[in-house]
């Protein structure tokens, strides 16, 4: 409830301050494909989400102490990563390799300080290997980053990247409560409010946006506690984390694997053809008629929602098996690849507006 009133008010009152103060509004520096709003919004929502996590902290001191120092700890990891994506959003000035670099300070300090460190992955002989300490250490901050940035990666639309986090944080809660682990569900309730604050803001209508530092802080916390989840849980099945998340995921190594191979250019380079743009150009538009351009957008999140949320439900049923886990992220893979290419293939149509 802290985090959530404390998000609230905060977007409440950036969105009140960017009427007054111009220089709190880039849309002019982040033109590009994957721009599809036309009001002046502000992009500082993630500016909310972490105050509410802070607000938490200084709540913690007074009344939980013992877990009040894993909250610090959370905080301190979680600076370079919140600021890699605030200077984005405030200067647009930051080079990928320079924020890659600052999420990955992130991830060795959340290694380091929260022990949030791969050890199982499920097959035995890479168990063996990450049980040596620099081996862990690589492959941990290389799944922090990744995770992170595929957060951000489908981060187009009101409340997409937002409620799909939610959706994780609720399923990572419900496991840590399952196995009375009171660190991660309170760290997971804790976010899952200030998303909550921020949501009320950002969808349907997109009065503040997430912005790349909300984006960063919620995918560097879904790696971070996914990987406290199963490490200090060893019944948690290590797919786990996979599986809450491999909508954002998917959509990260699908991207790669597009610009890369089919369409020859840089895998770092945007563009306006992930799934969440091809829904808001065809299915959202045959879907809505009227007013579309204003509709079309919390509609197209809307979808993704239904989409991703049977398999975060199935998820939460069988967080120990591996074996179903598996055929999840299998089936979700399949799916997702069936309906990007029967998109591209049927019904892409040739105006991109």
């Amino acid at each position: 409830m802290i985090s959530f009133i404390i998000s609230l008010l905060t977007n409440i009152l950036l969105i009140k301050a960017s009427k007054r103060i111009t220089k709190l509004i880039t849309d002019h520096l982040h033109e590009g494909p994957q721009k599809f709003h036309e009001r002046p919004t502000p992009r500082l929502g993630g500016v909310g989400i972490f105050l509410g996590f802070l607000g938490v902290y200084i709540f913690m001191v007074v009344n939980k102490p013992d877990i009040s120092r894993y909250f610090l700890l959370f905080l301190i990891s979680s600076i370079p990563v919140f600021l890699a994506g605030l200077l984005e959003d405030i200067t647009r000035s930051i080079p990928p390799k320079k924020r890659l670099f600052l999420i990955s300070i992130s991830g060795a300090l959340a290694f380091f300080l929260l022990k949030a460190d791969i050890t199982r992955i499920g097959i035995i002989i890479f168990n063996n290997l990450l049980h040596i300490k620099i081996i862990s250490f690589l492959f941990t901050v290389f799944a922090i980053v990744g995770v992170t940035n595929a957060i951000n990666i489908i981060d187009g639309f009101n409340g997409l990247a937002s409620g799909v986090s939610l959706m994780i944080f609720i399923a990572i809660g419900y496991v840590a409560f399952e196995n009375k682990d009171a660190l991660v569900l309170n760290l997971a309730m804790t976010i899952g409010g200030s998303i909550i604050g921020f949501m009320l803001l950002n969808y349907p209508y997109g009065l503040i946006f997430l912005g790349d530092s909300g984006a960063y802080f919620l995918g560097f916390s879904v790696a971070v506690l996914s990987i406290m989840l199963i490490e200090r849980n060893h019944q948690v099945s290590p797919w786990f984390p996979v599986t809450i998340a491999i909508y954002p995921i998917y959509e990260t190594l699908f991207s790669i694997y597009r610009r890369k191979f089919l369409k020859e250019i840089s895998p770092f380079k945007p563009d306006s053809m992930h799934l969440h743009t091809l829904i808001y150009k065809i299915i959202a538009k045959k879907l809505v008629k009227k007013h579309d351009k204003v509709y079309r957008n919390p509609l197209t999140s809307l979808l993704i929602w239904l989409i991703n949320l049977p398999f975060i439900s199935m998820t939460m049923l069988f967080w120990n098996s591996s074996l179903i886990l598996i055929i999840l992220d299998i089936v979700f893979m399949l799916l997702y690849t069936y309906i990007y290419f029967y998109m591209i293939k049927s019904k892409l149509p040739k105006n991109k507006s």
